[in-house]
């Protein structure tokens, strides 16, 4: 009994070692610890007041607020995990072993995983964006367009800078193709999305400014959030391209016309497509039956030629001229953000060169709501905690109307050829963002020049192969292709790298599609299939304003 107790301990140590992964905080001998889990220590070994402390509020079900705001639910794998966390530092401590760097590892991810539950509970009870905040996105909007000038040293640095997979950053595995690098992710998660979808209506959302709606997997464990409008295709494209450059998002896939079937069960507050219009309207003023291709009651015919409808003949259904869904599975437990204001954040090298991904793609919506603390359950035990870049489709051409309140994302002819210049003795981003993290504040020359041989590595095959996967129409694909390969010189020239993928792109593309000119001089003229793409690929009326419907 008392081997098989060491045995399961030193099991649980290991597992949680490679869950969360070196933080770089000293050598072994005499590790360095973080003053933001200092209290945790005493005397040189564990505090135990502290860390029963910190065990019990992620654990008891029983403690219920925080802050005097309700505490999110406490999913039964996360539960287990903290509590072998815990296990393993109590061990330590009766052992009388002093700290080391691993124990200070799992104490650090323990912090990590209270104040992001605790920043969690607390953004919860915001429902809405205040007037407050809206002023300070809008503030940081115009002051980002001028800001983001950085001094070209007289040297250059040296580019062998390897960071350490972390939670935060994850070096690439060579084999795996960069447009491959999301479906990595996805299958360590057990994400299972197949061409055509079949979910079951769960609950309304009232998150967010875009229409969406949670519902589950066939299976019943997995869920998923299905969303439609203006980022349907660029959340698309902007996930898989940080993915290609290291990092861990959100995992969301496009479905075109009749793809993706909803269907209503009994004892449910919407039980037909004619009530989710109606909820969806009342929760975000949008009209979404000109997102819908058809309605009615699942048939025996259709059955047949779906089987995973067989078990639902009777029951109410509709389906979509587009939507996408982003996947919630059952491995991946969604904490809160990955706490950009912990002073340990700040100058992580892999989050400060971020800040050139988010311009690669025009991305706008920088704030601390749109990144996620995760744990990933892979199984045996073995957790990896993983911090994600979530919600990247505010991004690929966005207008902006502080009158009306409004935004639109998505308008391809918004989106400039090039985002990075230089200016004499100087670097110059001009790409907006709405929130000036600390980490964004802190970055620099070579911060940034660390991304840029990172994008210089997306070839014309990569980044093609990942345009593909956001399903927009082939003129607008073709288009967005040239502006990508166009912002990618840009930043590959203003930094003096040589590019190892030159990509042709044309500025003043011409294209004609069946028989139709749709592009001209680099320019979308047309508001292409309008009944099949009712958010508009032209109308800059966004969300706030039923995309001009």
């Amino acid at each position: 009994m008392f081997l098989k107790t060491v045995t399961f301990s030193l099991i649980l140590m290991l597992n949680a070692l490679s869950a969360f992964t070196q933080f770089d905080k000293g050598p072994s001998d005499r590790p360095f610890i973080p003053p933001s889990i200092d209290s945790f220590f005493l005397h040189g070994y564990i505090n135990l007041k502290v860390l029963r402390n910190t065990s019990n509020f992620l654990t008891n079900r029983d403690i219920r607020l925080y802050d005097n705001q309700t505490i999110p639910r406490r999913k039964n794998a996360f539960i287990r995990h903290v509590k072998h966390l815990s296990e393993i530092c109590e061990c330590h401590y009766q052992d009388h072993q002093k700290i080391n760097t691993e124990i200070i590892n799992i104490v650090f991810e323990l912090y990590f995983l209270e104040a992001s539950f605790k920043q969690k509970t607390i953004r919860n009870a915001e429902t809405t964006v205040s007037f407050y905040q809206k002023l300070d996105m809008l503030y940081a909007t115009y002051r980002s367009k001028n800001i983001f000038k950085y001094k070209i040293p007289n040297q250059n640095p040296a580019l062998n800078f390897a960071p350490k997979n972390s939670p935060f950053y994850s070096n690439l595995n060579q084999n795996i193709p960069l447009h491959k690098q999301f479906a990595s992710l996805a299958k360590q998660k057990k994400i299972k999305q197949k061409k055509e979808m079949v979910v079951l209506f769960k609950s309304l959302s009232l998150s967010g400014s875009a229409p969406k709606i949670n519902t589950r997997d066939l299976d019943l464990d997995n869920e998923w959030v299905l969303k439609w409008g203006d980022e349907v295709h660029t959340d698309i494209l902007g996930s898989r391209i940080f993915a290609a450059l290291g990092y861990d998002v959100d995992h969301p896939y496009f479905y075109g016309k009749d793809k993706l079937t909803l269907v209503f069960e009994e004892d449910l507050p919407v039980k037909n497509a004619s009530e989710l219009l109606a909820a969806i309207y009342n929760i975000y003023h949008i009209d979404l039956s000109l997102f819908v291709s058809n309605f009615g009651i699942i048939s025996k015919e259709m059955a047949a030629i779906n089987k995973q409808l067989a078990p639902f003949i009777g029951k109410p259904y509709v389906r979509f001229f587009k939507c996408s869904i982003e996947a919630r599975p059952d491995r991946v437990k969604r904490i809160g953000s990955f706490l950009p204001f912990e002073a340990s954040n700040a100058n992580r090298k892999a989050l400060k060169g971020a800040l050139l991904a988010h311009h690669f793609i025009g991305n706008w919506d920088t704030r601390e709501a749109n990144t996620l603390l995760t744990t990933v359950h892979l199984g045996n035990y073995k957790y990896k905690m993983s911090a994600v870049f979530s919600d990247l489709g505010t991004s690929l051409g966005v207008s902006i109307n502080p009158f009306n309140r409004d935004f639109k994302v998505g308008l391809v002819n918004e989106l400039p050829w090039e985002v990075v210049k230089r200016k004499k003795n100087k670097i110059v981003c001009t790409n907006r963002i709405n929130a000036m993290l600390p980490f964004y504040k802190n970055a620099n020359y070579d911060d940034l020049l660390w991304m840029a041989n990172k994008i210089a590595k997306i070839d014309a095959y990569n980044l093609r192969k990942m345009i593909k996967k956001a399903h927009w129409p082939y003129p607008i694909a073709v288009l967005y292709f040239h502006k990508l390969a166009s912002r990618r010189a840009s930043i590959l020239k203003a930094f003096n790298i040589t590019d190892p993928h030159p990509i042709p792109f044309d500025k003043k593309v011409n294209i004609v599609y069946k028989e139709v000119e749709v592009v001209k001089n680099g320019q979308l003229i047309i508001d292409y299939e309008k009944k099949e793409n009712p958010e508009s690929f032209l109308n800059k009326k966004g969300r706030l304003r039923n995309y001009g419907n």
